[in-house]
């Protein structure tokens, strides 16, 4: 008697169709197998599974066992497209059973053998098979498409979100919707708050992420590409990006459009000045540009003198200058500015505002992690009351408590960190008010992560001829508040393009919206949420 292997896959769609269920698959091949004398030795599933993508766990598992024992001789699939829809795929799945002596049974196709003709039969319904996915995956997309135009998600609900039935559909496109997801959604939308602050880096997002419990689709933890994806996706502010374009959502938005923005202008910021952790830290890396050909200077240590410097990797000889004597000269240019009383006072109030936001967004984050801790004390809580009711074995409870003690632990670690951010950023409003009085003695008081923060709020460069910072450049948001006086620069040379000698704004500034920019950019710098 024969040894044998049964295979069976159903796609989604499949599921409901009669005479195509895994259980249907299984009788008729148990059936044959039976008639033909072939001892079945194990069953292979794959449910709710694509035959156009070979990465299947049970298919994997089958093609495993066939490789590892000697004793099979034989797979049997109700037809060929259960095991793959793309030729290729089901070709080189053949080579590997005829490499290991092992043959393929398609019971409803039984002129497939060994033979030159079965061989070629065989190609031939794979080949259209293959057709078949192809032109059912066109329809698919298609479908998709006009789902996206019509304000609705297609697919599977992104991070935040849930697949939903409509109670009320108008039309075959809106049958399954997607809606906020009660426990990750508030998640994701505290996301968006803190990566807004500015004082959150992706990794930090990522580890309070986890410890709050949030996965990804497939229930695994999430990575710091996970997090870059959901803050550049549209989807959260109400819009539907299909294929490059953008469609007006009709779900409910997480996030608003204006807290979107502030967090693709802090991921220019993070990307354009970003400080990775190197053996030598650097102040004013990424600041600092040649004058003779707009190249970012790079930075070293002397390997023959005692010192640091930075130069320029393309012009060489002659472009090197000593890092502390180069920190030296922009912390002159950063006291060419100072702030006018008026501004200082618009700064005071903006302040008052950003401590009254700090204090509502740590509430909000605070609510958030209790209420996560009080879910995980719950679990731990009812897996206790059936161990001791004995419907819970012993290595179970033991699973279940190895699992959720670290995520307590998480948890409690995120609670004190909040603590100590709301301390944090209440230093960063008070340095706001602080630099408003005296920027130049705040500058030079401030630690190197401080005043580079204070560098990327007023400079987006410096540049650097025969090492001498010849030139600075302000950042685009505060060119408004020099254009219109809120903030003035004693020394008059190499400040702004396209303005004239007295600094006086011009003919296009809008006044009001220049002191809103400058006071939006000052909040956000601050680290403090809308």
């Amino acid at each position: 008697m024969k040894n044998g292997l049964i295979y069976t896959r159903v796609s989604t769609q499949e599921q409901a169709k009669e005479g195509q269920s895994i259980d249907a698959q299984i009788k008729i091949s148990n059936t044959y197998a039976k008639e033909n004398k072939i001892s079945i030795v194990d069953v292979y599933k794959d449910e709710g599974k694509s035959g156009s993508n070979t990465n299947r766990a049970g298919l994997q598992d089958m093609l495993a066992k066939v490789s590892n024992d000697t004793t099979i001789d034989c797979v049997l699939v109700m037809d060929t497209d259960r095991l793959a829809r793309n030729t290729l795929d089901h070709l080189s799945i053949k080579a590997l059973l005829k490499k290991h002596d092992v043959q393929l049974i398609s019971i409803s196709q039984p002129m497939i053998d060994d033979s030159p003709e079965g061989r070629f039969i065989d190609t031939v319904l794979a080949g259209a098979n293959a057709l078949q996915s192809q032109i059912t995956g066109r329809k698919t997309s298609k479908v998709m498409e006009e789902k996206a135009r019509a304000g609705w998600w297609p697919g599977m609900a992104p991070i935040g979100y849930k697949n939903t039935i409509n109670p009320t559909p108008s039309s075959n496109l809106d049958k399954k919707i997607v809606t906020p997801h009660p426990q990750t959604g508030p998640i994701v939308t505290q996301m968006f708050k803190d990566y807004a602050t500015g004082t959150f880096s992706t990794d930090s997002l990522v580890k309070k992420s986890n410890a709050l419990g949030l996965t990804n689709n497939q229930g695994r933890k999430i990575i710091t590409s996970t997090i870059n994806r959901i803050l550049n996706s549209h989807m959260y502010y109400g819009i539907i990006p299909w294929k490059d374009k953008l469609y007006p959502g009709k779900h409910k938005p997480l996030i608003s459009k204006t807290i979107w923005d502030i967090c693709q202008q802090i991921m220019d910021v993070h990307n354009q000045h970003a400080n990775r952790t190197r053996k030598h830290s650097y102040l004013l890396r990424g600041f600092v540009y040649c004058a003779n050909c707009q190249h970012r200077l790079w930075a070293a240590p002397s390997k023959k003198m005692a010192f640091n410097y930075y130069y320029c990797h393309k012009c060489g000889k002659g472009t090197y200058v000593d890092v502390i004597d180069l920190e030296k000269q922009v912390k002159r240019w950063v006291g060419q500015l100072e702030v006018t009383d008026r501004y200082a006072q618009d700064l005071a109030v903006a302040a008052k505002q950003a401590l009254k936001d700090l204090r509502s967004n740590s509430q909000e984050e605070e609510k958030l992690l209790i209420n996560q801790k009080t879910a995980i004390k719950a679990k731990m809580q009812a897996a206790e009351d059936r161990l001791l009711d004995n419907t819970l074995k012993p290595d179970q409870f033991k699973s279940i408590m190895d699992r959720l003690d670290p995520q307590l632990k998480d948890i409690e670690e995120a609670i004190n960190k909040s603590t100590s951010d709301y301390s944090d950023k209440f230093e960063r409003i008070k340095n706001l008010v602080n630099m408003a009085r005296n920027l130049k003695q705040t500058y030079r008081d401030a630690d190197p992560d401080l005043k580079r923060y204070y560098l990327s709020l007023f400079f987006s460069k410096f540049m650097v001829k025969a090492g001498k910072a010849v030139e600075a450049i302000p950042s685009e948001d505060i060119k408004p508040l020099l254009k219109n006086g809120k903030i003035r620069v004693r020394v008059k040379a190499n400040w702004l393009h396209g303005q004239d000698s007295n600094l006086q704004p011009c003919a296009y500034t809008n006044p009001q919206v220049s002191l809103w920019r400058g006071l939006s950019l000052l909040r956000r710098y601050v680290g403090v949420g809308r």
